[in-house]
């Protein structure tokens, strides 16, 4: 047994807020085992919630604030061991992190539905075991799986679970494509959408868009390098950033961030469709995660598939509100981050950007700084700087707090690719990847310098 400690990213300085506490099982569901207390002690008073048998061990504890600025982590006690959460940053003014998982399947899915659960148990678990800001209930659709009732359903239950500014619902589904069409790529909806649209009968990721047309909607391809499967973008599959503004490059199916990654996914596609392959042939993607979950555990573990086995992947979209319209323009700006594993701050200026940012006719003799916080639930073993394919820079880490400062000065002339796909003038780009004791990564949108 394990005890999960969730608390907000980003307070105010003395700011009430809750914390979730959920003591779990071998699989990573509640326990209904349990009748031990939990108890967290903070600001000289003891916070205490004794978990019953029979009944699942979750709960909320309130009236917590912190009043330093800065980074602080509380902590829980459950049967002697000490559990620490998340980081939390108290800082006036700086923008909110929302945590949510874009990719949750349940049973309307009909994929694998000997341990999918129902819509319901995907946004009450989100909501109150795992502590998420946000979600998306992403069924399949294709070849089949998709009918007029299963999407009445998903609009009914997010319209139902949708509760700005406390919890938020994406509604969105996934679409399946073949190779070489644009893959497997999930819908998102700015707002209510009375159908969804599948072109996986000889169409590809543009079909789809233009059959879209009438939605505010984006399109996120994910597994790009699963072999049959795979996303492996051209320029026609390749909808622009308006449209297609990033790519999911972590899930609980493996990392796709680098061919020869730690944690690829199981049948590797032996074509270019890493997130670093699509970046460098000109599509300017940000990076989302999510668990493509199989349990309908949204950033969770659970008993998923045989396949489906790597750290949950969680999406940081930065906004100054929790709303539904705030969290899909978020992505869309690429005003956000992915992370697998740990729900791990990161607040930098890459290159003399914000992450997701295009910059515009740099001084080509000036140097590239580099700035960033970062603070984890475990140690942060590195921080790289990643230019186009290379890891240009890293610096390792000795406590679950790290601040990294480097510039590079080789001319940027040195460092330029070649106009290609969406980019029409030369271009590097620049992105972030932490790694931390306990496995968790992070990667930051990249921020992109044009000539």
């Amino acid at each position: 047994m394990r005890l999960s400690v969730v608390g907000p990213s980003v307070v105010r300085p003395g700011e009430t807020f809750a914390l979730k506490l959920a003591a779990l099982d071998a699989d990573g569901y509640p326990s209904r085992e349990c009748e031990s207390t939990a108890a967290v002690t903070h600001r000289g008073r003891t916070h205490e919630v004794v978990f019953q048998s029979g009944r699942p061990a979750v709960a909320t504890l309130d009236g917590f604030s912190v009043h330093e600025p800065g980074f602080h982590r509380l902590a829980a006690l459950l049967d002697g061991v000490m559990y620490p959460g998340n980081p939390i940053w108290c800082d006036a003014q700086t923008p909110r992190i929302f945590w949510g998982d874009p990719h949750v399947h349940t049973v309307l899915s009909d994929c694998h539905p000997d341990t999918c659960r129902s819509l319901d148990f995907c946004h009450i678990a989100a909501r109150y075991l795992t502590g998420l800001d946000w979600v998306c209930a992403a069924d399949h659709v294709s070849t089949g799986r998709g009918s007029v009732g299963k999407w009445n359903a998903q609009r009914a239950a997010a319209a139902a679970f949708n509760d700005p500014p406390d919890f938020v619902t994406l509604l969105g589904y996934e679409a399946s494509l073949v190779g070489g069409a644009g893959g497997d790529n999930n819908v998102y909806f700015a707002d209510d959408a009375p159908m969804w649209v599948d072109a996986y009968e000889g169409g590809d990721t543009r079909t789809l868009s233009e059959a879209l047309a009438e939605y505010d909607c984006i399109l996120i391809p994910h597994h790009t390098t699963r072999t049959g499967k795979h996303g492996e973008l051209a320029d026609r599959t390749y909808l622009g950033p308006e449209r297609m503004p990033a790519v999911e490059i972590h899930s609980k199916w493996g990392t796709g961030e680098y061919r020869g990654n730690p944690n690829p996914l199981g049948k590797v596609h032996p074509g270019p469709a890493y997130a670093q392959d699509l970046l460098c042939m000109g599509y300017p993607l940000g990076f989302v995660a999510g668990t493509d979950s199989h349990a309908t555990m949204p950033s969770g573990y659970g008993r998923e598939p045989s396949h489906v086995g790597r750290l949950p992947g969680l999406t940081a979209v930065r906004a100054p509100v929790l709303s539904r319209r705030a969290v899909y323009d978020a992505i869309k700006a690429r005003n956000c981050y992915a992370v697998g594993g740990e729900r791990i701050i990161i607040d930098a200026s890459i290159a003399g950007g914000r992450m997701g940012t295009e910059i515009g006719r740099p001084d080509p003799g000036a140097p590239r700084p580099f700035v960033a916080r970062v603070a984890a639930e475990s140690q942060i073993l590195r921080i790289d700087v990643v230019r186009n394919r290379e890891t240009v820079y890293s610096q390792e880490g000795d406590s679950w707090l790290a601040e990294l400062e480097w510039e590079e000065a080789l001319p940027l002339s040195d460092v330029l690719l070649p106009p290609a796909g969406y980019m029409t003038r030369p271009f590097v780009f620049y992105y972030l990847r932490v790694t931390t004791a306990s496995g968790a990564q992070a990667w930051t949108s990249p921020v992109w310098l044009v000539t």
